[in-house]
């Protein structure tokens, strides 16, 4: 009986020692994607435990190749890692990889998106800035207009009083001398018009009560022929008061370059 007890312990022996090689085979199968992928220098690294030596590839930061060196069953010992282990380590490399590739794709849209929003603010800030200097130009045209309109109402306020003077002084009202020399860049339309204001109201049809001058400018007819002899001789002969406002415009412009304000002894004082 106790041979045959012996007998039976010594065949168990090498049938566990059987057993123990399959599991380390299989666990060393299923564990293979991190036999191949890990990196052996990282911290608790499974290659570094089972003492593989490893040969970079073609892009070494990325991916190497593990030259695994299995133990042989004597070698087997109670530190190595379990199947649960195993399983375990190359879930959380497929997690791990799972996390960089959607944090790579994360990082590709946000610089594609980055590149929109700067286009887009490009754009937002051309198109303000167009509108900033289409409503500076509104802005300076209003307050042109707006100079332009105070100076027409300073200019009229002062022929209205020196009219009113006129009216009460008594005495010769001629203040400029017929001489005059033109300023060089010759009056501006606002003091035109306050030069018709005072001749003739600014009425292009207008006649003194005398007869002899006639127009917005108060011309006579024999000034009117001698200047539209010198420029214009369609106008010669016409009536200053019947001439189109543009050719009575022109025949003073005229007039003013060759003798200056002086030729409107009072109401010159509005020309430069």
């Amino acid at each position: 009986m106790s041979g045959g007890e012996g007998d039976g312990a010594l065949d168990a022996e090498p049938t566990v020692e059987r057993w123990r090689v399959a599991v380390v085979a299989m666990a060393t199968v299923a564990a293979l994607p991190l036999f191949v992928l890990e990196n052996p220098s990282s911290p608790g690294a499974l290659t570094g435990t089972a003492g593989a030596a490893t040969r970079p590839v073609a892009d070494a930061s990325r991916v190497e190749t593990i030259e695994l060196v299995l133990a042989t069953p004597n070698s087997v010992s109670s530190t190595a890692p379990s199947v649960a282990e195993l399983s375990s380590r190359a879930r959380d490399w497929h997690l791990a990889r799972s996390s960089r590739e959607v944090q790579d794709r994360m990082a590709v849209i946000a610089h594609e998106n980055e590149v929109e929003a700067l286009a887009a603010a490009q754009l937002v800030a051309a198109d303000e800035f167009a509108k900033r200097a289409e409503l500076d130009a509104l802005l300076e045209a209003r307050q042109r207009e707006a100079d332009r309109e105070a100076e027409r109402d300073r200019l009229r306020a002062e022929e209205l009083r020196r009219r009113e003077e006129a009216m009460t002084t008594p005495g010769p009202t001629t203040t400029i001398p017929w001489d005059t020399e033109p300023h060089p860049h010759g009056p501006s339309d606002i003091q035109w018009e306050a030069l018709r204001f005072c001749e003739a109201t600014g009425d292009y049809t207008a006649v003194n009560p005398t007869g002899k001058y006639r127009g917005a400018y108060q011309f006579s007819r024999q000034t009117w022929d001698w200047i539209a002899e010198l420029h214009f001789e369609r106008l010669v002969g016409v009536d200053p008061a019947a001439a189109a406002p543009i050719d009575q415009d022109r025949m003073a412009q005229a007039l003013y370059d060759l003798r200056g304000r002086g030729q409107w002894p009072v109401c010159g004082r509005y020309l430069p």
